[in-house]
């Protein structure tokens, strides 16, 4: 499964991600590219402890099962329950602008993918390293996929 920690892949994200420019809407959801980007970020200061979050969502995720499934290859559907300290419209995070937050996302990525001791997950707890890169990588997609790239 594609994560972070395999340079091809950490390659392609960030390629994808530098791609991003105002001329991307998203194809479904609410966010827009800035919102996006600032919310990626947050997954990423979530991982690395800049942001706390308590434990949410079913508890199912939280098994081997949830996990497993979550981190699968199987896509994830558009709209998908987000934890709330990601959350754009509850927690009032500001954009600046693309350029800026294009530039946070992926250095950001790079101390994710070089942090020996990453957080637990709001959903899903405790995650090793791979499961967090997995997780990371999987989360990207989704987004850029969103926005068409």
């Amino acid at each position: 499964m594609r994560n972070i920690q395999v340079e091809s892949d950490f390659e392609s994200i960030k390629n994808r991600i530098a791609l991003l420019s105002s001329n991307h809407s998203p194809r479904w959801g609410v966010m827009n590219l800035e919102d996006m980007l600032v919310h990626c970020t947050t997954q990423l200061k979530l991982a690395l402890g800049e942001i706390s979050a308590e434990s949410q969502g079913p508890s199912i995720m939280r098994t081997r099962l949830g996990k497993w499934v979550s981190l699968s290859n199987i896509p994830w559907p558009r709209g998908i329950f987000t934890p709330a300290s990601m959350n754009m419209a509850n927690n009032k995070l500001v954009p600046v602008n693309i350029e800026t937050e294009k530039k946070a996302l992926l250095q950001y990525l790079g101390q994710v993918k070089v942090e020996e001791q990453l957080q637990p997950h709001p959903f899903f707890g405790n995650f090793t390293r791979q499961e967090w890169a997995r997780m990371v990588y999987k989360h990207l997609d989704h987004h850029l996929k969103q926005f068409g790239v």
